[in-house]
């Protein structure tokens, strides 16, 4: 495994290389290329030293080339290139973990070593052809390995050039395993950049094979997006970018990929929610008036104003995948990965013991699945059902061997649930893709990458040595931070969909980065403006939420839910005289909006306006009769009126439904105000003994409370008293 050390020091110094300092990039490659101990390595290093210093002597003497700028490129990318090489010949020498194993293993595979597994690979197909068998053989399955581990580790080496692009037409290898290569070559290339690798990716993505194509486009994101700072030294590298982003402009299909690859940070949490169910939250009780009143829940939730109803949802009009199915496809189809904790523990199978078997497609017919289930009877040995798994966008390929390779072991009672099940579901598919929607090409596209990305995911998760391994999804997937986007959508649509998805899954950080990259590039609009404040506002940066806010309010003045956000940011502000303002320009719009009505209660009171909040709250106890909760804020503006018979009435109330120890607490404060000590002295102590409650919280609350004891009558000599005669009952 790849020590915390080294990986710091790789990114460390590409970081350097990065920013130009190459003096400082140097010095650290000369400390670490001596540890290697590889003489060819401490020439090269030494060669480009002495050149940069030659440069560096020219530009200071003032000496004019032209040529300068390109030079001075060229030997960043060399700097970067040999920085790969040093890490590579560290990892060999002292690393751990399976890929470091492996790279041992292969370091002398040459020509020589490929062909010759190549041929194996071509004589056992013959054979399996000319004796009609469905499966090559173990000679077949052992150089496929083989071939995918010298590609993994070695990449393209380019005396290997044409054979290894002749692994990907149809008389070398058949389709599936030639998908596997795919994925040896992108893992190699999230290893260790490698030029000639990455331009085979860009062929490969346009090979005739569409699962094999999508593959190519997927591998070919990540390793952009985890080498983009090196980008700007291999202009080739960079032209084949530009002619990919011109090969797919106007469409969507590389764009979705990139917010596929970006939804995978949704992944655990998903594992999470549906292993766990709902977390239980348990909130810290603060004794503020707010959360004592219970005033953010006194409308309920279907009346609480959140996003703008009125902005335009940018994937209404669009197809997008599994539309038709329940939510629990769509979710899946559209990249949220909802099986990986039900997958998790299905990968202890000697299938999964050999790397390639994680990235092999599971096409139809296979002879594979087959073998796995030439011993099972009934529904298993229906042909439709792995036609229809093979078809079935729902799970991922290397779930689908997971769940084939379970079966054997099930007991039979349940397997037939498990077949009735599968073909229930599968039946149900099949009536929803005989949608045009779902059988044209893209997506077919869609689907393909989505499991691909959900392949590889489970490969850097969950595999057993995948620690040794360099985890792309182990980062921010941050896509929209870098250059290579402006590239490949020189348009900035891309961020437009890409906001629009970050903000529709609630990832609101990463929203307010590109909705302040397109503020950038484009004139702001209202929604643009409320979307970015609203974001804000989820972050709590009330201060900026609400100069957005005002912004947005400049296109127009009476949008009743732009009024009430500028007014809910006063009240964060603690300006509930500024608030009240713009909830009162919302009620003239709209004068009978409940949440409205109850937003001007709570801004009187914060006021100490208890007389008009009080006609409020009996304004929204009208308009919502069976609302119990708006009866907490009457309790305590008629005890702060002193009217104590109306407030005795609403308490009662409250005690008889479900009373919280707030509503204890204002009964002892009544009965106290009342003059009735002993009634206050038994609220009290049922406020402290109330679950969850404590004397503490008791006290903070009392405390905020004297004023309005001592306004009405009660003697400030007599609380301490009060308070210890509670803490004798509570012993």
């Amino acid at each position: 495994m790849q020590t915390a050390h080294s990986q710091h020091s790789t990114n460390s110094i590409n970081e350097l290389l990065h920013q130009k300092r190459l003096k400082e990039a140097l010095d650290a490659l000369n400390t670490m290329v001596r540890e290697t101990q590889n003489s060819t390595l401490i020439d090269t290093l030494y060669n480009l030293e002495m050149t940069y210093k030659s440069l560096l002597r020219y530009t200071v003497e003032g000496f004019s080339d032209p040529e300068r700028q390109r030079i001075y490129n060229h030997l960043v990318a060399d700097l970067f290139r040999i920085s790969d090489q040093i890490f590579r010949e560290k990892m060999m020498r002292t690393e751990q973990g399976r890929f470091a194993e492996l790279l041992r293993k292969h370091q002398h595979s040459d020509l020589a070593v490929l062909n010759k597994q190549i041929e194996i690979c071509q004589k056992a197909l013959d054979r399996s052809r000319l004796m009609a068998e469905p499966l090559p053989g173990e000679d077949f399955n052992a150089a496929v390995g083989q071939l995918f581990e010298i590609l993994m580790t070695q990449g393209l080496v380019y005396q290997q050039k044409n054979e290894i692009q002749a692994l990907f037409s149809e008389n070398t290898l058949p389709w599936p395993q030639q998908c596997q290569m795919v994925s040896a070559i992108s893992i190699h290339l999230l290893q260790f950049f490698n030029e000639d690798a990455l331009l085979l990716l860009f062929q490969l993505s346009q090979h005739e094979h569409l699962e094999l194509r999508q593959r190519a486009l997927t591998g070919l994101l990540l390793v952009l997006f985890h080498h983009d700072q090196r980008l700007h030294y291999f202009p080739e590298v960079l032209r084949q970018a530009q002619k990919l982003g011109e090969r797919f402009a106007g469409k969507e299909s590389l764009q979705n990929i990139v917010i596929q690859l970006m939804r995978t940070r949704e992944t655990e949490k998903l594992a999470r929610k549906l292993t766990d169910e709902i977390l239980p939250e348990v909130a810290r009780i603060h004794p503020n008036l707010r959360d004592r009143l219970d005033l953010e829940n006194i409308i309920g939730d279907s009346f609480k104003e959140g996003k703008n109803p009125d902005w335009e949802d940018i994937f209404s009009d669009s197809p997008e995948l599994m539309g038709k199915l329940e939510e629990f496809s769509r979710l899946q189809m559209e990249g949220a990965d909802l099986f990986l904790s039900t997958f998790r523990m299905l990968k202890h199978f000697p299938f999964f013991n050999h790397l390639e078997n994680w990235f092999l497609p599971f096409p139809w017919p296979n002879p594979i699945a087959e073998d796995i289930l030439k011993n099972e009877s009934g529904l298993f040995k229906n042909p439709d059902l792995l036609q229809g798994v093979a078809q079935s966008g729902i799970i991922c390929n290397s779930d689908k061997y997971s769940l084939l390779l379970s079966i054997p072991q099930m007991p039979s009672a349940q397997k037939e649930m498990m077949g009735q099940m599968f073909m229930a579901e599968l039946s149900a598919l099949s009536e929803v893709e005989k949608s045009d929607q779902l059988v044209d090409a893209h997506k077919k596209e869609l689907a393909i990458s989505n499991q691909y990305i959900q392949d590889l995911y489970r490969f850097y998760k969950v595999h057993p040595a995948h620690q040794g391994f360099s985890d792309p999804f182990a980062g921010k997937m941050d896509f929209h931070h870098r250059s290579f986007l402006e590239v490949l959508f020189p348009e900035g649509d891309f961020l437009k969909k890409l906001s629009a998805y970050l903000f529709e899954k609630d990832r609101y950080q990463e929203a307010l980065e590109v909705f302040a990259l397109r503020l950038k590039q484009e004139e702001p609009d209202r929604q643009l403006l409320q979307k970015q404040a609203y974001c804000l506002q989820q972050q709590g940066a009330y201060e900026a939420a609400l100069q957005s806010y005002l912004q947005a309010d400049l296109f127009d003045h009476e949008q009743v839910w732009n009024l009430k956000k500028i007014a809910l940011c006063y009240r964060y502000l603690k300006q509930p005289e500024k608030a009240l303002e713009y909830y009162q320009k919302a009620e003239k719009v709209q004068p009978d909006n409940l949440h409205t009505q109850v937003s001007i209660g709570h801004c009187l009171l914060e006021l100490k306006d208890y007389e008009q909040a009080l006609k409020y709250y009996f304004k929204v106890e009208y308009l919502d009769p069976g609302n119990q909760k708006v009866w907490r804020p009457i309790v305590w503006c008629a005890l702060a009126l002193g009217k104590f018979e109306q407030a005795e009435k609403y308490a009662r109330q409250l005690i008889d439904k479900k009373p919280t120890q707030h509503d204890y607490l204002n009964m002892g404060h009544l009965f106290w105000c009342m003059g009735k000590r002993q009634d206050a002295l038994q609220w009290y102590q049922k406020c402290v003994t109330f679950p969850g409650q404590s004397v503490q919280a008791f006290l903070e609350s009392f405390n905020n409370d004297k004023d309005m004891l001592l306004k009405h009558g009660v003697d400030e000599t007599d609380i301490p008293i009060m308070l210890d005669q509670l803490r004798y009952h509570l012993e």
